[in-house]
């Protein structure tokens, strides 16, 4: 955690009323100091933990400015902008293309040879969507696959480590590593259903050949224990291959739950997941799974064309602040300026040349991955807000507001200030790590004024600060 050197809060107040009562000395708004207490009043957190910016989208001095020069680590609110560079350097229509080709002969319906996936990085490949390939694949003729399925990934460069070891809970979807085969955010939801002597474990999506180990501890009575509690490990050190082992209490009177997990390496979620939707469609396959870069060569025999653009995508990303649809976005920017393969090195080198040809400077940013999902990431509240007034101002304006959540009425936002007059009035990305809080995005003031809004708390009493934030959001939606 960013540690605070001790220095003089710097606090600056723009006081802002347009029209001649400004100039006549009208009653001011309240001093910055006292609106800063007055929303921390109750939360432990120190002004020192805190970074502020409101400015009108349209121009003129912010509104509130606290702390605002000073980098923090916004956590998820970076996805902000890793969305709006997407948008520009790839173009709202952008769509992924996953090909298939086939390494041998065709003939009667079997393939004799190898069948090549070579990864478009696609940031929402879902269970859906490959049996849809896999559907068009049987109807151009393929029935029997006899040698290995082949992964090609070699459009991105990110190492080998399928999830990443953030908090050391490596079940959780939001580890997940990008990959450029990446199929259904390599999770699957495991269900729990009540039956006779206590419970059922299924797969949804099914893994073929992976065994589920049924550890549960049945807990009689009141529902008191459901899925949210189990814990969901893989393990590869049989060598009969992977298996998933389902541990914890459960009360079969919740009835039946379910929780999304990530397990298995890309490799094996991939060679299981394709497994069993090949096998759902009537194909025969028994054949291994390999990864090899650089597999896929000439034209593709098959292609798959996602059915969502980058902007459907932006939306998902913003709205339910998905980790690794963010990743694969931030590593795109670098395949779109001709980098391949893909580097985290490289999309940073690209974030930076759009920056400065746009003519933003944002003191103190660093981006390590794109998601937010960092201990390193930082950048000041006024550089984010400066990045949201200029969104506004340009030809995906309303696309990237209309991708973050909706106040009181959708994404991560639809459980506060439900009812509340700036509840759909307000579109805010939020963020949240342990010891980090953040909002950033865009409100409308009661005056017809848009303001783009950047609150972020570092702190040991970060978790207090969404009800501080709240207050900052009521306050410029009625003073803006």
């Amino acid at each position: 955690m960013r540690q605070i050197i001790a220095l003089a809060v710097c606090l600056v107040l723009y006081s802002f009323v347009p029209g001649p009562a400004a100039a006549q000395g009208a009653a001011a708004a309240p001093p910055a100091a006292a609106l800063l207490d007055g929303w921390l009043q109750g939360t432990g957190i120190a002004p020192s933990d805190v970074g502020i910016y409101a400015v009108p989208v349209d121009g003129g001095p912010p509104l509130l400015a606290h702390d605002s020069g000073q980098a923090f680590n916004p956590a998820s609110t970076m996805k902000v902008l890793t969305t709006l560079a997407a948008l520009s350097v790839l173009g709202p229509e952008h769509r992924w293309r996953t090909g298939a080709h086939l390494r041998g002969e065709l003939r009667d319906g079997i393939l004799h040879g190898d069948l090549v996936l070579r990864g478009g990085g696609d940031p929402k490949l879902v269970i859906e969507d490959l049996s849809a390939f896999i559907e068009a694949m049987r109807r151009a003729g393929l029935r029997e696959i006899r040698g290995s399925l082949v992964i090609d990934d070699w459009r991105y460069d990110v190492g080998r480590d399928s999830v990443e070891r953030f908090d050391l809970d490596l079940s959780q979807p939001y580890n997940v590593l990008p990959h450029a085969m990446l199929m259904n955010f390599k999770a699957t939801r495991v269900v729990v259903q009540p039956g006779a002597g206590g419970a059922q474990i299924a797969l949804d999506p099914p893994l073929s050949g992976v065994p589920v180990e049924n550890h549960l501890r049945i807990a009689r009575g009141a529902c008191r224990h459901g899925a949210a509690g189990l814990t969901v490990r893989d393990d590869d050190t049989d060598l009969r291959g992977p298996r998933i082992r389902v541990s914890g209490p459960y009360s079969p009177a919740c009835g039946e739950q379910g929780i999304f997990v990530s397990v298995l390496t890309h490799e094996q979620f991939i060679g299981a997941l394709f497994r069993a939707a090949w096998q759902a469609a009537g194909g025969t396959w028994d054949g291994r799974v390999r990864v090899e870069a650089g597999a896929a060569r000439g034209a593709p025999w098959l292609e798959w064309v996602s059915p969502r653009t980058l902007a459907d995508v932006v939306r998902d990303v913003n709205k339910f602040s998905n980790n690794v649809m963010a990743r694969q976005l931030f590593l795109e920017l670098a395949v779109a300026s001709g980098v391949r393969p893909a580097t985290v090195a490289g999309a940073r080198a690209v974030l930076a040349r759009w920056l400065a040809a746009q003519g933003l400077d944002l003191p103190g940013l660093f981006v390590e991955n794109g998601s937010g999902l960092s201990r390193r990431e930082r950048v000041g509240a006024a550089g984010l807000a400066r990045a949201l007034q200029h969104a506004a101002a340009g030809p995906y304006a309303d696309l990237l507001r209309n991708s973050l959540p909706v106040v009181g009425v959708d994404g991560t936002m639809k459980r506060r200030l439900v009812d509340d007059p700036v509840a759909g009035r307000a579109w805010i990305k939020t963020g949240s790590l342990a010891d980090v809080r953040s909002i950033a995005g865009y409100v409308d003031a009661v005056s017809g004024r848009r303001h783009a809004v950047v609150f972020i708390v570092n702190g040991p009493r970060a978790t207090a600060a969404p009800a501080a934030q709240d207050r900052f959001l009521r306050w410029v939606h009625a003073n803006g």
